[in-house]
């Protein structure tokens, strides 16, 4: 029981981190943007090849 507590310590220190921290969060929602538009690139590569072939 005292593990998910300590789990939930550290993500919860890990955001507030985050968040008081100007350049850590802008760098959070950089990374959570370029995922987005990797994913998003990834499947539209996917889909070009299905309906090309």
């Amino acid at each position: 029981m005292g593990n998910k507590k300590s789990k939930y310590h550290f993500w919860r220190w890990l955001i507030l981190q985050i968040v008081r921290v100007p350049k850590l969060y802008m760098l959070a929602w950089g990374v959570v943007i370029l995922l987005i538009i990797a994913c998003l690139k990834a499947d539209l590569i996917a889909l070009l090849s299905g309906i090309l072939s």
